[in-house]
Parts: structure tokens; sequence; C-alpha cells
């Protein structure tokens, strides 16, 4: 999905420039200076998305060559790209690669085409989730093509929604369980291989640590789930959780979590009563795409939502 086939929002803000003249840059991950190779040919368009812990911009740019100190004063900067081609910094930088900064770095690219991708800009460091463990500078990461595509889809799920949804008040009851969505792929793809493997002799710590996941988990019952909240609360960081997940269940901090707001979305439409809905249910568990909600609720109980609340109104 380009950015031209977003509309603006009281949510998201859409700017777009035809004359390089007018072309304003856009300081989420820096202000540098842009020279374009086809000076005739300039158009650039953008969608800028704040939310709560951050701010992110969907941009697609015009073939030009960029010198900028890419990066943040504070928290950590992330680039994913959507269609991209550059030489930085001496560098072949491709669609496959997302960028990863702390601090501030100096860099002279050039696109020779145009390139769509996402700068996004974190208020945390984000060292608690196991993210790019270094002081400062500038990495890149290839992902497996599988998480990257989630990665992808989810962003653009986001901005459509923010494009689509006009009424701020209840796109902010969303911020967070988006923005959970995002931290789960993120994780896939910054998380270096065998970064949750637990060392040996840890089995036990870790089985203790997630029977008190559990306990927290039932005590609070009906509430969306958030890692860092549940981390927090049980005094750990979200990698050590992670780790812990991993290797008591053998599965992800995430697709554990989720698992359990199914079930919960399940008890729900089971026992709510004629007034509640399959939206309403979904959306109090955590659940904002309803789309992918229904598909993931019937590979997991082999029925769809509509289903179970039908039934459980029979009952």
């Amino acid at each position: 999905m380009p950015v031209s086939q977003l509309t603006p929002s009281r949510i998201l803000r859409i700017e777009r420039f035809s004359d390089f003249d007018e072309f304003r840059a856009n300081d989420v991950l820096g202000l540098g200076v842009s020279t374009p190779l086809r000076p005739r040919e300039v158009s650039l368009s953008r969608a800028i998305l704040p939310l709560q812990d951050g701010l992110f911009v969907l941009q697609r740019a015009f073939p030009r060559r960029l010198e900028v100190d890419v990066g943040t004063d504070r928290g950590i900067g992330l680039t994913v790209p959507f269609s991209f081609h550059s030489i930085t910094n001496g560098h072949e930088i491709d669609n496959s690669m997302v960028n990863v900064v702390r601090g501030t770095v100096p860099i002279d690219s050039i696109a020779h085409g145009t390139n769509t991708y996402l700068m996004m800009r974190y208020n945390s460091d984000m060292r608690h989730r196991g993210w790019a463990d270094y002081d400062s500078g500038l990495s890149y990461v290839r992902p497996h093509d599988a998480a990257m595509a989630r990665l992808r889809t989810t962003i653009l799920r986001m901005f459509r929604l923010a494009s689509d949804l006009d009424n701020p008040r209840e796109f902010d009851a969303l911020n967070r369980p988006l923005q959970e969505t995002l931290l789960s792929c993120l994780d896939d793809v910054l998380l270096p291989a065998g970064a949750l493997s637990a060392p040996r002799g840890s089995f036990d710590k870790h089985r203790r640590l997630i029977a008190h996941l559990d306990e927290v988990i039932a005590l609070i019952r009906g509430k969306p789930l958030y890692s860092d909240d549940l981390a927090r609360a049980l005094g750990v960081s979200v990698r050590t959780l992670q780790t812990a997940t991993h290797a008591v269940h053998g599965v992800s901090l995430h697709h554990y979590l989720r698992l359990k707001r199914l079930w919960f979305t399940r008890i729900q439409l089971l026992t709510g009563g004629a007034g509640l809905s399959v939206k309403a249910a979904a959306l109090g568990n955590g659940f904002w795409h309803l789309g992918d909600f229904a598909r993931g609720y019937k590979m997991t109980f082999g029925e769809a939502p509509s289903e179970t609340l039908a039934r459980g109104r029979r009952l």
C-alpha cells in the first residue's frame, strides 16, 4: 500500500511535495540536506503517525543524495524498508535490511530510485527488550523473510487504521494494543539468533517465573495483557520474560500472551450474555485487527467467534 493511497485524518497527517523549492525535511531521525538527482522529477509523500511511545513516519522519497546526522538524542531509532535501495557510507543497503541507530551517526547516502520506508523513533531505548546491545552507532539487521513480512503488514495496517478512523478518542483506546503488536514484530526482527536460549541449569528458575506470570495474569483477567506491564509487575526485563517463556513452553512471550487473550475472549463470548458483541470482546482483550483476530480464533478453537457467542447465548 503506497503512501499515496492514504488519506489524512484527525489522527494521520499527510504531507506531499512536488517542487523541491517547497520540500521540507522531517526531523523524526534528524534533519539532513537533500540534493535531488533529477531536480525536475521531485516527488515526496509522507504519512506522520504520533503514538504514545514515539513517532512514526511512512515516506516515499525521490532519487537524491542525503547527508544527515541520523539518529536521536534519546531513545532509539529504526528504519524499515518497503521498497529500498541506496549506497550509504559506501555500503549497499537493500530492501531486506532494517537499520537501528543509537545516538547520532553521520551518513552520506545516494538513492538512484524512489524509496519507500518507515522511520520510527521510540522514546525508550528498548534495552529491556534486548534490542541493539551497544551504546551508540548504526547497525543493519537482515531478518527472516516471514518476520519482515509480518512487520510490514502490521505497519501498513496501523497506518490504514489511522487513515480510516477519524476519531482520536477511539484511536487512543487502541494505542497500546497497536504498539504491543508492533513490538512483538520488532522483537522477532531485532533479537539476534540464540538470544532467548536459556543457560544450562536455569529451567527451574524460569519455571517459577512463568508460574508467577500465570498468577499475575489470573489477577488481571479481563484486561489486555501487555509485555512491558507484566515484566514490570514481575520485577524483570521483557527479555528475561521472553527467555523464560521460550524455555518453559517453547514459544515466544507474545505467542503465549496471545493464546491467553484468545482464551479470555472465548470465555467472555460463552458467558457474556445478550448485550455482548464479538467486536467488543475482541477489543476488550487487546485485539485491534478484527480480521486477524477472527482467523487466529478459528485456527485455535475450530469455530468462528460468532459461533461461540451464539452457542453461549443458547446455554
